[in-house]
């Protein structure tokens, strides 16, 4: 299940201290647009950073289905993640470091 990853990145997200909202909102998470889905993180230290989901059909057609999510990448930092299935030792090893790569790309120097 596709929401159970959204689910689970956006947890990881919170407890790496970022706030999630979708673009229209907090209530906006899961809203498809065009083949996309954004959200934007904000900390309280001032980092910001902007993910973009990004849909494709399995014949390349529009599609708003979560089913049909791929990858996230990370407008900022340029850093993404592709979406494997939620059991795979590859999910389980790259959500945590895509969020990692994330909370560092965003520290402010002193």
């Amino acid at each position: 299940m596709t929401r159970a990853r959204l689910d689970q990145l956006r947890d990881a997200l919170e407890r790496a201290g970022w706030r999630v909202e979708g673009e229209s909102g907090a209530d906006g998470l899961f809203d498809v647009e065009g083949e996309r889905i954004a959200w934007r993180l904000s900390r309280d230290d001032g980092a910001r950073e902007r993910l973009e989901f990004f849909l494709f059909a399995p014949l390349g057609g529009p599609t708003q289905r979560l089913a049909d999510l791929a990858r996230v990448d990370a407008r900022h930092s340029g850093r993404s993640l592709y979406f494997d299935k939620i059991g795979s030792a590859q999910w389980r090893r790259e959500l945590p470091a895509f969020v990692q790569a994330l909370s560092d790309s965003g520290r402010k120097p002193l």
